[in-house]
Formats: structure tokens, C-alpha cells, sequence
């Protein structure tokens, strides 16, 4: 590859939606008003062409190539600096990137008419698109680092931007409190993080990528680093990657999330700051391999996560946040892949869920556009025959989510499950299971949205969105459709048996993943044709029954739903109030927290401001006394005078005889 090239592009990549967002942010309020969406799009297109000219970079070498470009040395010496600003490119980076970017753009030109009242701009319009340009400028800047602090410094800005973002109608009480849940829980992981990377510092001596992998690679090899050192560095690093990508427990921030606009849940939900935890764990495969028991830990928590996240979509009846729940089930799958050592399968899934997801947020976005900020699928319903467009893409998109064959999502979660299966039955049937679940209620959304008598809440006048919004649907929709081909190739075979896993995608990062597949716990065993497809054929069919549930219970019997949720009322409520996990954290952590808080203010009011009261009480006292000898009095002065020299006088004759 060529340095040269992959520098230029690469600085490309980062600072055009970084001015984008400096531009919109000074200008947009007093100069391009209700044009600063162009320069944001501008700069982010700009970051898609570099992204672009990156992956032909590394595609040229076959993916096998790895360069780490240095733009600034920080503190030049004789000896290595421990810490640069460089880019490391490879065929993982530029897959996120490409994915990054190209998801950002349509979020982008998406909100161009989503952030419009009557046709023009609403309040804080200025604000909203150099928000988008920062989160995006923060994102690739933990795609593109090439060491650990670089990583961390992307890690938090990304969180700094989701804060301002989801908060961004700040005047709403709801939006307020979410904003301030996301960055406070995300606090609590990134501390797991921060910690993780100064154990690596102290274990190594460095925080450059390449460094770290090779010594404790070789560290491990030779004994001279502990597996409990690992270990305890892995399971630090995954607290981060808890935290960001919304695993158990501290997935309770995602849902609340939905409270920013609904561009903002496409981009944080699709492609950004959600798979950070997951491209996390596959850059840093070299260290997680290495201990089996954190290994262990992702799969479980990823397994786990899958299945009560999608439980708690089943009943929900808001359509953002049954997407942001099959958000943290989808999540779940990827860090199930990761666990039982199938990366590339993850990565697989990262690439294929960004363009379903996104489409089916900025879908339920256009819902909630035409609905009148109306989200609750009680409240309206036959949007099919309002919004077509919307309708056709949202099927593509529900499709996808649910794993219906040949569609995206079919082929990435396919491979998830297969490489469970392979590990442990028990993590491979739960991924089955979930399987049902997302394909029930995701057509349950679906079914209730747009099938059935026409419903329009009052005032409301339903309308099909307009072609800013239309066109990222479409084109998203087709992503969707086709994405999962990069991951496939065709060969002889009956029917599904014709495409075959580890097509193009997979051989080109198969050089970055190598940690993962060449790891001393993975066992490579022959599969049968049965065990090769029969999985396959399984959960195609599980799709399948999801989608007709869904439709005789929300479509031919749309009655059926109230009668099972009074058959079991108890459980209906426990999932409907997402098993009280809020509630319990609130009463078991908030609330104690507020009480010490009050505690701690008052301790400080009355006992510290109380001692420094009394401890400045004595000179305070004595100022009194010494500020009435000062009252401006030629004759008290010389009286003072004369009296104290009589007192010296007095003293040192006392103190002369013998």
C-alpha cells in the first residue's frame, strides 16, 4: 500500500465532517440558516470518498496488508515516543469506515427534511447538523487510531456527542433525564475501560496496537505474563464495550435513547456508537483469545442480552423503542459471535444489521413525521395505502431484521448461530429462539403500522414523506436486500445450499481476524451437509412461523392479543415494564445515591462550613477588638504609644534584675 495515499485520504476521511460540523457551527446561525445542512453533508460526502479510496487501497493488497500512517510525534526523543497521533488501516478499518460513513451520509441528507417544521427549519436546526458532523468526526477517529489512547479519545467523544444529541431537545424534561442516564451509565463502563488501558500500560509499556498484541501474545507464550493478567485486562476492556454497545446491565440507557430525534437513533443505533464495543473486541482479538474465561463471559452475557432484550420488545407499543430493543438483541448476537470465536461472523452481522437497522429507524421516523411526533402503534394503524414508499421499504427492512431467506440479516445471523452451535448447543439454541422472537415482533410492528382499518390520530394530516426522506429509505432498502451477498458464494447445491458462508467480505478480513480463528480453543471440525444447512433450513423456518404468528394474531385475528394478555396478566406486565429494571435500579441505586448526595450536602452545610465558622471565629474576635484602637484619633494614638513604651519598659526592667 502506499503511505503517501492512505495518509491523504485518511486525514480526508476525518476532517471532513469535522469541518463540516465547525462550519455549520459558526456559520450556521447567522449565515447558512436553513442551508447548513450542505456543508455537514458536504464533508461527510467527502469522508465517504476517502473512506472509499481506503478500502481500494487495501483491497488492492488482498486485505493481508496492514500500515500504520504517523501524522504528529508527540515530545520527540532519541527513544521511541510512547505515544503517537497515527492511523492504523487495514481491511477492519475500512470496512467500519465504509460502513461508518456511508450510514452517516443518508442519516444526514435523511434529516435534511425530518428537522422541518411546515418546511422550515425548526428550532435549533443550525445546532442539530453540527452535532451529526462531531459524532461523526468522533467516530471515525476510534475507527481510524492507531493505539490505545486514540481509541480512548474517540471512545468518549462519541459518548459526549450521544449526550448532546439525544438531549438535544433539551427543553423536554424526558430528553433532559435520557440524555443524562446515557452518559452517567456509559461513565460507569467507560471507568472499566480507562482502567483496562492503563493495566495494558503497566503490563507492556505501550498503548501502540501493534506493540500490545505482539507482547502479550508472546508474553502468554512464554509465561512471563500471567492469564490472570489477561484476563483481567479483557474483562476490563469488555466493561467498555458493555457499556457502549448496550449490553446487560447496562443496556438501560438504549431505550431511553429514542427520546432524541429519529435520525439520531438511525445513526447511534446503525453504525455508530453502539457497534463501537463490538469493533472494540474484534481490533483487540489478540488479547481477548488469549483467556478462555473472558471468551466464555462475552458469549454468555452476548446470548443472554439477545434473548431478554427481545422478550421485552414482544409487548412494547412503542415502535422506537421495540427497534431499540431489537437493537440490544442484534448486539447481543454480534458479541455471541464474538465469543465463540466467529469475529468474522460478528463483523459479518455489524456490516449487515447497520443497513436494516438504520432503514427501519428513519422508517418508523417517517412514520412519526407523517403521525405528527405520534410514535405509539395504539394510536394509528393501514398506513399502508398514506404511505407507500414508506410501507414498501419498511417490509424490505422488517424482512431483513427478521432473517427471512436471502435477505440481509439472514445470512450474518445464520452464521452466528452455526458458530454457537458449535461451541455449546445451550448458546445455539437461545440464538434460535431469539430468532422466533425478532421475526414475531418485528412484523408485530409491522402488522399493527400498516396492515388493518385505516387509523389517523386526530389533527393529524397523514401524508407520505417527502424525497430527502424517501431516497436514503430507498437506497437503504436495497442494502438490506443485497449487503448479505458480500458474505456468500454461490456454488452446486439444492436450494439455500447454493450459497455457501466465507465469500468476499469474510476473505478479506480473515487477515485482521486471524487472533480469533487461529486461537488454541478453536477446534475446526468437518460439518455434513446436514450440519452445514440444517441449521439453515431451521431458522429460515422459525422466520417464517414468526412472521405468520405475527399475522394471525395482529391481521386475521387482531382481537387474539388482548385475550392472551388477560389469560396472563402477570406475565404481560412484567414484560411490558421491561422486568423493573428501571424501577429497581431507581429505588436499589439512584435514590440511595440522591439520599448520600443530601447526606454529603449536609455534612458539608453545617459541620465543615461549621468548623470554618468557628475556626475563623477567634481572628474574627480579635479583628473586633483591634478595629476600635483604629478610629482615626491623634490622642489615642499617642496614648497607645506612650502606654506600650511603658510596658516595654517595665518588662525589660523586670526582666534585668538580678
Amino acid at each position: 500500500m502506499d503511505d503517501a495515499a492512505i495518509k491523504t485520504w485518511s486525514i480526508l476521511v476525518i476532517m471532513g465532517p469535522l469541518i463540516g460540523a465547525i462550519l455549520a457551527g459558526v456559520f450556521g446561525p447567522t449565515v447558512l440558516k436553513g442551508k447548513t445542512h450542505f456543508v455537514v453533508i458536504a464533508g461527510v460526502a467527502l469522508s465517504v470518498f476517502g473512506a472509499i479510496m481506503l478500502f481500494l487501497q487495501v483491497s488492492g493488497s488482498h486485505g493481508d496488508a496492514s500500515t500504520t500512517v504517523v501524522l504528529y510525534e508527540w515530545i520527540p526523543s532519541g527513544a521511541p515516543s510512547w505515544f503517537n497521533v497515527e492511523f492504523r488501516v487495514d481491511a477492519l478499518t475500512t470496512i467500519m469506515l465504509l460502513v461508518v460513513t456511508f450510514i452517516s451520509l443518508l442519516v444526514v441528507i435523511y434529516s435534511r427534511d425530518y428537522m422541518r417544521d411546515h418546511g422550515e427549519p425548526a428550532k435549533g436546526y443550525e445546532r442539530f447538523f453540527a452535532y451529526l458532523g462531531l459524532f461523526v468526526f468522533s467516530m471515525v477517529t476510534l475507527v481510524l487510531g492507531g493505539n490505545f489512547l486514540l481509541l480512548y479519545l474517540g471512545w468518549e467523544a462519541v459518548g459526549l456527542c450521544s449526550y448532546l444529541l439525544i438531549g438535544f431537545y433539551y427543553d423536554r424534561p424526558s430528553a433532559a433525564a435520557a440524555a443524562k442516564k446515557a452518559f452517567l451509565v456509559n461513565r460507569i463502563g467507560d471507568f472499566g475501560f480507562g482502567l483496562g488501558i492503563f493495566l495494558i500500560y503497566l503490563t507492556v509499556g505501550s498503548l501502540d496496537y501493534n506493540t500490545v498484541f505482539e507482547r502479550i501474545s508472546a508474553g502468554v507464550a512464554s509465561g512471563e505474563i500471567e492469564t490472570s493478567r489477561v484476563t483481567a485486562i479483557a474483562l476490563l476492556l469488555f466493561c467498555g464495550a458493555v457499556g457502549k454497545s448496550a449490553q446487560f446491565p447496562l443496556y438501560v440507557w438504549l431505550p431511553d435513547a429514542m427520546e432524541g430525534p429519529s435520525p439520531v437513533s438511525a445513526l447511534i443505533h446503525a453504525a455508530t456508537m453502539v457497534t463501537a464495543g463490538v469493533y472494540m473486541i474484534s481490533r483487540c482479538g489478540a488479547i481477548f483469545v488469549e483467556s478462555q474465561t473472558a471468551m466464555t463471559i462475552v458469549a454468555s452475557v452476548g446470548a443472554f442480552t439477545a434473548l431478554f432484550a427481545a422478550t421485552m420488545a414482544l409487548v412494547q407499543h412503542d415502535m422506537k423503542r421495540i427497534l431499540a430493543y431489537s437493537t440490544i438483541s442484534q448486539l447481543g448476537y454480534m458479541f455471541l459471535g464474538l465469543g465463540v470465536f466467529a469475529a468474522n461472523a460478528a463483523v459479518f452481522h455489524l456490516y449487515t444489521h447497520a443497513f436494516f437497522k438504520a432503514l427501519l429507524f428513519l422508517g418508523a421516523g417517517s412514520v412519526m413525521h407523517s403521525m405528527g411526533n405520534i410514535i405509539d402503534l395504539r394510536k394509528f394503524g393501514g398506513l399502508k395505502r398514506v404511505m407507500p414508499w414508506t410501507y414498501a421499504t419498511m417490509l424490505i427492512g422488517c424482512l431483513a431484521l427478521s432473517g427471512f431467506p436471502l435477505f440481509a440479516g439472514f445470512w450474518s445471523k445464520d452464521e452466528i448461530i452455526h458458530a454457537a452451535f458449535n461451541k455449546s448447543h445451550f448458546l445455539g439454541w437461545i440464538g434460535l429462539i431469539t430468532a422466533l422472537m425478532t421475526a414475531f415482533y418485528t412484523f408485530r410492528m409491522f402488522f399493527r403500522a400498516f396492515h388493518g382499518v385505516t387509523k389517523i390520530p386526530d389533527g393529524v394530516h397523514a401524508h407520505e414523506s417527502g424525497k430527502w426522506m424517501i431516497a436514503p429509505l430507498v437506497i437503504l432498502s436495497l442494502g438490506a436486500l443485497f449487503a448479505g451477498y458480500a458474505g456468500v458464494h454461490i456454488s452446486g447445491g439444492a436450494f439455500l445450499g447454493i450459497f455457501e458462508p466465507h465469500g468476499a467480505l469474510h476473505h478479506f478480513l480473515d487477515p485482521v481476524l486471524t487472533p480469533f480463528s487461529h486461537a488454541p480453543h478453536v477446534e475446526m471440525v468437518a460439518a455434513t451437509h446436514w450440519q452445514l444447512y440444517g441449521l439453515m433450513y431451521t431458522s429460515s423456518a422459525l422466520a417464517i412461523l414468526g412472521i405468520v404468528i405475527a399475522y394471525g394474531m395482529y391481521v386475521d385475528s387482531p382481537m387474539l392479543p388482548k385475550v392472551i394478555a388477560q389469560m396472563f396478566p402477570n406475565a404481560h406486565d412484567v414484560l411490558y415494564n421491561k422486568y423493573y429494571v428501571d424501577e429497581a435500579c431507581n429505588a436499589w441505586i439512584v435514590e440511595p445515591l440522591r439520599k448520600s448526595g443530601r447526606l454529603c450536602f449536609a455534612i458539608d452545610k453545617y459541620v465543615i462550613d461549621g468548623i470554618v465558622w468557628i475556626v475563623t471565629a477567634i481572628p474574627r474576635g480579635l479583628a473586633l477588638l483591634l478595629r476600635q484602637l483604629q478610629q482615626g484619633s491623634l490622642q489615642g494614638y499617642g496614648a497607645s504609644m506612650v502606654i506600650g513604651t511603658a510596658i516595654i519598659m517595665l518588662v525589660v526592667s523586670f526582666l534585668s534584675e538580678p
